[in-house]
């Protein structure tokens, strides 16, 4: 039973070692994929408080959209968590049907950036690797069933060296290279495995349920906007407010404006505070008629079955994003462990097919009489 496990192992982890190179690089960076942007697009990302605070939303959509002649508005990114970052536009050029995204001073309504492609900024270029290697549908799924392989080889490995507990900080440096390795290996795979597994699952489960989804359900295409699909007597901030009074303490962090002709909906996404550690800032809805702004639906996530409220809690476990910079370093640093774990995993290997590979034995020089 140990040397199949043994086996198993050792070629999931050849097998799936790339990917999950790759998958944890990613990964690191993307903890600080704001940070970066910060630093190296300042001018598209980074705000500077005014003592008044920010302006309405309805003042700032007249702003955005008196600056976007040529796109309608389709989402809303609002930066309440962080006051000194831009808000996050996306829009739909007239006549086209492709997503872009544009950045917005909450303070004076200036834009920030021209609309572009997602996948041209860090964070877009990041998660695209990270999320599906540039290769759409059949990426996700790969993704999945490598984060499938990353669960199976955590588990695995923590019952294969379970007594390396006993003594998982010793580091024999002058045994020679293989056991060094071997230690290292070890060192790293014991205390990365519950990290390993809360990236592994929780990246698993969105890419093979998306996976299921796409195999089962017919995908519905965004349809080309070639009009606004609201009218300008709309007021998000009234919607904002009788979602306030409707789920007390609710806060709205993103707006969804309408994008579909056929279903129009307004859809404020937030979360009630207070909220707990690992509470999503999306994780309650709020639905409105574009049209007249009366309220459609609530969907509270306090009152979500159990599953529904724990899948909430994925986001921040997975980017490590819910208790500042301590939490932030301490998750790019365990997003690091499935790349150590390849390259001293796919070494050990190298190491013993070596050490196992009988020398060559020489030709037998002729001899002349």
């Amino acid at each position: 039973m140990r040397k199949r496990l043994w086996q198993f192992h050792s070629w999931a982890g050849l097998i799936a070692g790339l990917a999950l190179l790759v998958i944890g690089l990613t990964g690191s960076v993307m903890v600080f994929h704001e940070e970066l942007s910060a630093i190296f697009q300042p001018e598209r990302t980074v705000v500077v408080p005014a003592p008044g605070g920010r302006l309405s939303l309805d003042t700032l959509l007249s702003h955005a959209e008196r600056q976007l002649p040529d796109h309608e508005i389709t989402g809303w990114h609002v930066q309440n968590e962080h006051p000194r970052r831009a808000d996050n536009l996306y829009v739909i050029r007239r006549g086209d049907n492709v997503w872009l995204t544009a950045t917005l001073d909450p303070y004076t309504g200036r834009l920030l950036s021209e609309p572009h492609s997602m996948e041209t900024t860090l964070q877009g270029w990041l998660l695209d690797l990270h999320h599906k290697f540039f290769a759409d549908d059949v990426g996700i799924a790969l993704s999945g069933v490598f984060g499938v392989l990353l669960c199976a080889l955590g588990v695995s490995g923590v019952w294969l060296y379970r007594e390396f507990w006993q003594n998982v900080f010793t580091l024999r440096w002058r045994r020679g290279a293989r056991l060094l390795f071997s230690d290292l290996h070890k060192f790293a795979g014991i205390t990365s495995v519950g990290f390993n597994l809360v990236f592994g699952f929780t990246g698993a489960y969105w890419n093979l349920t998306h996976t299921a989804e796409h195999l089962t359900e017919d995908e519905i295409e965004q349809p080309v906007i070639d009009r606004r699909l609201y009218p300008n007597t709309l007021s998000i901030d009234a919607v904002v407010s009788d979602a306030a009074t409707r789920l007390p303490g609710f806060r709205t962090n993103f707006v969804s404006l309408p994008s579909v002709p056929t279903a129009p909906a307004v859809i404020l996404w937030g979360a009630v505070e207070p909220r707990s550690l690992l509470t999503n800032l999306y994780g309650s809805t709020l639905t409105y008629d574009p049209v007249t702004g009366a309220h459609q639906s609530t969907n509270d996530l306090r009152s979500a079955s159990w599953w529904t409220r724990v899948t909430d809690t994925f986001e921040s476990l997975h980017f490590g994003n819910f208790a500042g910079l301590p939490v932030k370093i301490l998750w790019c640093l365990a997003g690091l462990a499935p790349g150590v774990l390849a390259v001293t995993g796919f070494t050990i290997r190298w190491l013993r097919r070596r050490a196992t590979t009988p020398p060559a034995v020489p030709a037998a020089t002729p001899t002349f009489s």
